[in-house]
């Protein structure tokens, strides 16, 4: 095989499928970490909760032969490094990229530790992943039913949070207190709630929806697990925040670009180009420094954003 085989119509829609696929990897993250920067906390530590997250899952996965349960466990260790996180920024006001930075080298060498502790002597383990729900009907259409509705629930469940979203943020009471707080938090205190109580709710919910990008590479993406398996998607997560300007629908179009190249990128490396898989795995983080200048210009983040609240 060689390039040629990549543009192949079949090659494409393979891509474009693919690209669907692994968004879950980072829009979960994104769409979590939109919340939490509304509210004023940056959490740097996105990554190390990733990791902790798909190790967790795929742990579970294989003890049980469930990817629910791990999700499921995964969903407890979002829970858990949101409330630490909240804990050290929110209530005692210390430097979010400190503590950002400190969770992720935490989540990085723990969750290694943990796999070569657990997993010592198995042979390539595996685990089970969430089967791939085919709609009936639509799933049979040609292009569009292999494209849009041959995926596991998680897809399906992460481009509806979108606009679920969206309108948690700007048609609730709770989602118009996160957007305060991130912007005024005086304002805040002086209609009489809470803010660190607020920001940290918003932190939980980010960590919560981090912790899914990361168990889906261990319950629906990938069966196995090795070291630093997210890939450095966790801060592809805080770019995408900052390439949407905060909102929840602007971040899909960049995210989709990069997965798309991601996606081919990998389409390349299995058809075996000739040119070398660490300069093909270059390509999506290349894309992304170029979409800077489309996507970072006339950004405004919340006025709050990053400053402690006392």
């Amino acid at each position: 095989m060689g390039l040629e085989s990549v543009f192949t119509p079949d090659a494409l829609i393979a891509v474009f499928a693919i690209t669907l696929r692994i968004a879950p990897t980072v829009l979960y993250a994104s769409l979590g970490e939109v919340i939490s920067e509304r509210a004023g906390v940056v959490n740097l530590g996105l990554e190390g909760i990733m990791l902790l997250s798909a190790f967790t899952a795929f742990y579970f996965s294989y003890i049980t032969g469930d990817p629910l349960t791990g999700l499921g466990m995964a969903l407890l260790v979002g829970v858990a490094m949101g409330l630490l996180h909240a804990m050290l920024t929110v209530v005692l006001t210390l430097n979010q990229v400190v503590v950002g930075l400190s969770i992720w080298l935490f989540g990085f060498g723990f969750s290694d530790v943990l796999y070569r502790v657990l997993f010592r002597g198995v042979p390539s383990p595996t685990v089970k992943t969430l089967p791939e729900l085919q709609i009936p009907v639509l799933s049979d259409l040609p292009v569009i039913g292999q494209v849009l509705f041959r995926h596991n629930v998680l897809v399906y469940i992460g481009f509806l949070l979108v606009p679920a979203v969206w309108l948690f943020l700007y048609r609730t009471r709770l989602g118009l207190l996160i957007r305060a707080a991130g912007e005024n938090p005086k304002v805040v205190k002086a209609a009489g709630h809470s803010v660190p109580l607020i920001r940290t709710i918003a932190v939980l919910m980010g960590a919560v929806l981090a912790s899914v990008s990361g168990a889906y590479f261990t319950t629906a993406f990938l069966r196995s697990y090795v070291t630093n398996i997210t890939f450095g998607r966790g801060f592809i997560a805080l770019a995408m925040v900052y390439f949407g300007n905060w909102s929840p629908v602007r971040l899909l179009v960049p995210l989709l670009i990069f997965n798309y190249v991601d996606s081919l990128q990998l389409m390349m490396q299995a058809a075996d180009v000739g040119i070398r898989y660490y300069f093909l795995n270059m390509l999506p983080f290349i894309v992304l420094i170029a979409m800077m200048p489309v996507f970072g210009r006339n950004v405004k983040p919340p006025s709050a954003l990053m400053k402690p609240f006392r």
